[in-house]
């Protein structure tokens, strides 16, 4: 697949909840390799946006593919790994975990020699920049900390597609200047496709990134 086929397409996707619409007829086309950001008020519809590109959420009507593979197809599911996903909350812990054992999540459960996942794991917090935090107590770390260990265990998978939900709403602005600025170094030197939801003011004045605006359940 180049980088100017589409790599997430959806096509008069609805959702609806209990009765209330949460997507209406919703059309999304993102090239491999682009990073987008899907911006709108809460309860737009964002957060739902992303489970359905997952395969979390079920849709009644429209459809969808990702990696050029129906969500929920045979084909899809060999290749979700590829997929990354950050959700919009940090990992919560009240026990002893270490930074290290954090990304290590997202090696586990590869078809890997030990060699290799170890050779993953610090790759991939060596690309996030926190490579000294391996050690640490995860429950002690600033929310910033905890969001790098969390996108490099994303990259433990070796995606290509990151989805992120509001990674920066719960950070100061010196830590989301660094997310963003490390985000942005993915998308350019790895050719990672970076789909982010967020309505933070700061990530929305980005010049270099695609901006969406969903309002609705649909895009404005």
């Amino acid at each position: 697949m180049s980088r100017a086929d589409a790599c997430i397409t959806a096509e008069g996707v609805n959702v609806a909840i209990d009765g209330h619409h949460i997507l209406r007829d919703l059309c999304l086309s993102v090239s491999c390799g682009e990073r987008v950001i899907v911006a709108g008020p809460n309860g737009a519809g964002k957060t739902t946006l992303l489970k359905v590109i997952l395969g979390l959420q079920r849709w009644s009507t429209g459809t969808l593919q990702v990696l050029g593979a129906p969500v929920g197809s045979r084909e899809w599911w060999r290749h979700r790994r590829k997929v990354g996903y950050v959700n919009q909350e940090a990992i919560s812990v009240d026990f002893p975990i270490s930074g290290r054992e954090v990304v290590e999540i997202g090696a586990c459960t590869l078809p890997l020699r030990k060699r290799e996942k170890r050779r993953r794991i610090l790759d991939a917090m060596a690309a996030m920049g926190c490579s000294h935090l391996q050690h640490r107590m995860y429950a002690r770390l600033s929310g910033g900390e905890k969001q790098k260990l969390s996108i490099a265990r994303c990259l433990c998978q070796d995606p290509a597609v990151l989805l992120l939900d509001e990674p920066t709403s719960s950070l100061d602005p010196a830590s989301r200047r660094e997310v963003m600025e490390i985000l942005r170094s993915l998308n350019e030197k790895q050719g990672l496709t970076i789909v982010m939801v967020s309505h933070d003011s700061q990530a929305l004045s980005e010049t270099t990134w695609r901006i969406e605006r969903m309002e609705a359940g649909s895009f404005a």
